[in-house]
């Protein structure tokens, strides 16, 4: 029987980054074959401050690298976490689709049995499903989150969301998901703030 092999696929955020790392660890001791995916703005700030060892992976345990579809003027963007959210589920499913498609045909790599995502990545879901290969989510908030997460469609239908009045001038910066569907909350002009959904890679 082949060995298992998971793709991991944090969002390329720290609070996502370090969760879904010691899960890989995990799943990598109990047997499985990790690949972790990385965008390749962070693998060159690893590289750089911890050396290129860091990046290197073992044996079972190997680093990939794709490109999270910013240009560097958007890094010191005052949205920046607002663009890195839509460019990751508007960018990223055709360069993952070619990194799973390229690992099935590597010699010596164990097929891809699962891709496994933190919860903001959801388009990794729609990858997989495309590809025939297992998926399942990591939620790498609090359960507090979660729950607040969990009742966005109520809050909605009862209409405390999106906000109103002057609750308006308060800053909330915060990123959601439920299934298919993500509500940004972000302040990206003054105090001006912006609410939408999303819907695979659509905004409406």
């Amino acid at each position: 029987m082949a060995r298992p092999h998971a793709v991991v696929v944090p969002h390329p955020s720290s609070g996502n980054i370090n969760p879904a790392l010691q899960l890989a660890k995990l799943l990598h001791h109990h047997g499985v074959y990790i690949t972790f995916v990385n965008t390749e703005h962070n693998h060159r700030i690893m590289e750089a401050t911890e050396g290129a060892a860091a990046v290197r992976g073992h044996e079972g345990f190997r680093f990939e690298a794709i490109p999270d579809g910013l240009v560097e003027a958007d890094r010191d963007a005052e949205d920046y976490d607002l663009r890195l959210s839509a460019a990751t589920s508007q960018r990223w499913a055709e360069p993952l689709r070619e990194l799973l498609l390229r690992l099935n045909g590597t010699p010596a790599v164990p097929p891809v049995t699962c891709v496994l995502p933190t919860s903001l990545m959801s388009f990794a879901l729609d990858v997989a499903r495309e590809l025939g290969v297992p998926s399942m989510v990591l939620w790498a908030c609090s359960a507090a989150s979660l729950m607040a997460h969990m009742r966005l469609r109520e809050l909605k239908e009862r209409g405390y969301v999106p906000l109103k009045g002057n609750t308006w001038n308060q800053f909330i910066s915060t990123c959601v998901a439920i299934n298919q569907i993500t509500c940004y909350l972000q302040n990206p002009v003054g105090s001006k703030y912006i609410f939408f959904l999303r819907k695979g890679s659509k905004y409406i």
